[in-house]
């Protein structure tokens, strides 16, 4: 995959679909010193979705909606990882992902059933492999080459279940009932808010790298939730 695919692939999904040829031939012309703002232009779509052109309808809350869940999870990781205390953050961002949820329909729900087990199956199964490890007796003290080795599989056990959780959601979101636009712009507002709380607890925790990393994605969730004022869509 050459660079102007990947700066592609960083565009929202509807306009990789309507213009993506046409902003990768533009990149590829330009060269190198066109990067810096084509990356810039992907981070400013995902900040104005009212922007987004539309191939089917209800397209940008679907995409949205699946944007915030891997929101959830990179927090998730995050404060796993940096592990402040207390929690009252996670009441905002757990009820904006609880708004942003996709309803499920009637006639699609052994489809949906399907979706989960194919998609979920393999983390599920590594997730139980970590539990039955940790609770084995059998590595209580590693050190070494063992305990790095046992931090990199737990991490990226941690990684995958978050990724697979993200994908049962974006195809969920094909086969249920799409949030409302009111409903992902407070689903949003909540999360990007909920974040913030959690970056202002780490940074006083003097985590300068994740409150960095925190703060940068409230404020996405937080714009993006402000720009859905615009024309519904």
């Amino acid at each position: 995959m050459t660079a102007p695919d990947l700066i592609v692939a960083l565009y929202p999904p509807p306009v990789r679909e309507r213009w993506g040829d046409e902003i990768g031939r533009e990149i590829d012309e330009r060269g190198a010193r066109s990067w810096a703002d084509a990356i810039g232009g992907a981070l400013r779509l995902w900040l104005h979705p009212s922007d987004w052109p539309e191939t089917t309808a209800g397209q940008t809350r679907r995409v949205l909606a699946a944007a915030l869940f891997a929101v959830v999870a990179a927090v998730a990781l995050l404060l796993r990882a940096s592990a402040p205390a207390g929690a009252w953050w996670l009441a905002p961002i757990l009820a904006g992902a609880l708004l942003a949820a996709p309803l499920p329909r009637l006639r699609a729900l052994p489809g949906i059933a399907a979706a989960s087990v194919r998609t979920m199956a393999a983390p599920t199964a590594g997730g139980l492999a970590l539990i039955a490890l940790a609770n084995s007796g059998l590595v209580d003290r590693p050190a070494g080459f063992a305990a790095v080795l046992l931090l990199a599989y737990y991490w990226a056990t941690l990684a995958f279940i978050a990724v697979r959780l993200c994908t049962l959601v974006a195809r969920v979101l094909r086969l249920g009932i799409v949030p409302t636009r009111r409903r992902l712009r407070a689903a949003l507002l909540l999360v990007g808010a909920g974040t913030a709380l959690a970056a202002a607890q780490c940074l006083l925790a003097g985590g300068l790298l994740v409150t960095t990393v925190l703060a940068a994605l409230a404020a996405v969730a937080l714009h993006a939730g402000q720009d859905l004022r615009g024309p519904a869509r």
